[in-house]
């Protein structure tokens, strides 16, 4: 899809927004419409449309608000390592929802972590455990 087929956009429109850098659907998706606003000279709802279907057309993916994403973090469960030492220097445990890996030479303890884990997880919450 072209800047011209793009809902909102006039005949003007496109050469501005190319005079300006945003050449493809994905410049002008991750714009903000402020900026589309000072670049092509047009008002705000018609750059936060311009925007929205930029991102329809480029599908790139959907934006989520902070406030979203505070409350999916509020989700994520700490488990503990079972040494309260190694736990602080991991910000308090293993996150859940997340990908940890560990390395070290032979002998160092990595399995014997790995299974304390898969001790730990069964635990009730109240003593490091998850739900």
């Amino acid at each position: 899809m072209d800047l011209e087929e793009l809902p909102g956009v006039g005949p003007a429109i496109p050469e501005k927004l190319r005079e300006a850098g945003l050449n493809s659907l994905e410049a002008i998706a991750v714009a903000s419409p402020a900026e589309l606003v000072a670049t092509a000279e047009i008002g705000e709802a018609t750059a936060a449309k311009i925007i929205n279907s930029a991102r329809e057309a480029a599908d790139i993916g959907g934006f989520e608000t902070g406030d979203k994403i505070l409350e999916r973090r509020k989700e994520v469960g700490k488990l503990t390592t079972g040494s309260k030492s190694l736990d602080d220097l991991l910000g308090y445990g293993i996150e859940t929802q997340a990908i940890a890996e560990s390395y070290g030479e032979f002998g160092s303890g990595k399995t014997q972590i790995a299974h304390q884990l898969a001790v730990n997880v069964q635990l009730p919450p109240e003593k490091g455990g998850l739900n």
